[in-house]
């Protein structure tokens, strides 16, 4: 049987403890570049912060690749003059 306590660390908003760790892992290169570009300091241990935004349901994700695929132009149909 499981903890309550276990269950209370999970993330209300759908994520299992699996993709919880990779929303979490890029949160934290977010915001590490982000630091790195702009001098912001983050106010603690990068990976502690974006777990616990992620858990709080704070980091926006989606599936799929990070990079939009380019759309290919479709040819023109040829007209009959």
């Amino acid at each position: 049987m499981d903890s309550p306590q276990k269950d209370a660390a999970l993330p209300s908003h759908g994520l299992n403890k699996y993709e919880l760790i990779i929303v979490a892992a890029q949160e934290a290169r977010r915001l590490n570049e982000l630091s790195r570009q702009t001098g912001l300091d983050i106010g603690g241990k990068v990976a502690n912060i974006a777990l616990e935004e992620t858990v709080n349901g704070n980091v926006l994700f989606r599936y799929g690749s990070d990079k939009p695929e380019e759309a290919t132009p479709e040819p023109e149909p040829e007209t009959q003059e």
